[in-house]
């Protein structure tokens, strides 16, 4: 990992929310940006956390989206798009968020991650201003052998193309897209590794997405946890 960091300047970023998906393996009729968490509803955690970190805040929802998702987005004060025309799938979003985008660098993240942590964001757009060759670098998160095109930083000069000529190429993964221009060297990328993720976010709380009915009673547990420990201390559950 390169030791040399920029400074960081919210007016490099832009936040780029995908909430375009249909909550299947939620299973619940509910779409996952309008779940309720801790007294907030998870877009609007998403959104008021990268708020003072960006820009410009871009959401991403499907064409014809019936749900409030949208109209949510709106009085967020988020910039509505929707997905590539003819195209769905993450990474037609991706490419829909990079074309609308106004800034140098964007901040990819699923609309279903409620603990995002700023310092990490930070760390991340600092590591993207030093891309080899005076070029932005993208920057993603290794867990193990897997790694993270959802909760990423991309140059948007660079990936912008990228991205639209994988999907009229047929292709439908970032995950695939990343993996090639990685194997091909044709733009910078900085991978962090869990370990130098966690000196910026102890407990890699950031990466938690809510997918299933088990991640949501973890995410709740979680926000019960932080929520007990900031009550007076002569105040107990249940009463005094």
């Amino acid at each position: 990992m390169m030791t040399n960091r920029a400074m960081f300047n919210p007016g490099d970023l832009t936040a780029i929310v995908l909430a375009g998906g249909r909550s299947e393996r939620l299973g619940m009729a509910t779409p996952k940006p309008l779940i309720a968490l801790g007294g907030k509803l998870l877009l609007a955690r998403v959104a008021d956390t990268l708020k003072s970190l960006c820009a410009e805040e871009i959401l991403v929802v499907r064409p014809g989206q019936s749900d409030d998702v949208p109209d949510l987005g709106i009085a967020l004060g988020m910039h509505v798009v929707t997905d590539v025309e003819n195209h769905a799938g993450p990474l037609s979003a991706i490419s829909a968020g990079l074309a609308a985008a106004t800034t140098p660098l964007a901040f990819v993240i699923g609309a279903d991650y409620p603990f995002l942590s700023r310092g990490l964001i930070i760390e991340m757009t600092r590591i993207a201003r030093h891309g080899g060759e005076g070029l932005d670098a993208a920057v993603f998160i290794r867990h193990g052998e897997w790694i993270n095109p959802l909760h990423a930083v991309y140059p948007v000069a660079s990936w912008q193309p990228l991205t639209a000529d994988a999907l009229n190429a047929g292709m439908t993964s970032p995950t695939a897209l990343m993996r090639r221009v990685m194997a091909a060297g044709i733009y910078p990328v900085e991978i962090m590794t869990e370990d130098e993720a966690e000196r910026v976010d102890p407990r890699l709380l950031s990466l938690f997405d809510v997918d299933t009915l088990d991640d949501l009673g973890v995410a709740r547990q979680i926000i019960d946890i932080r929520n007990y420990h900031r009550v007076r201390p002569d105040l107990k559950r249940g009463g005094i």
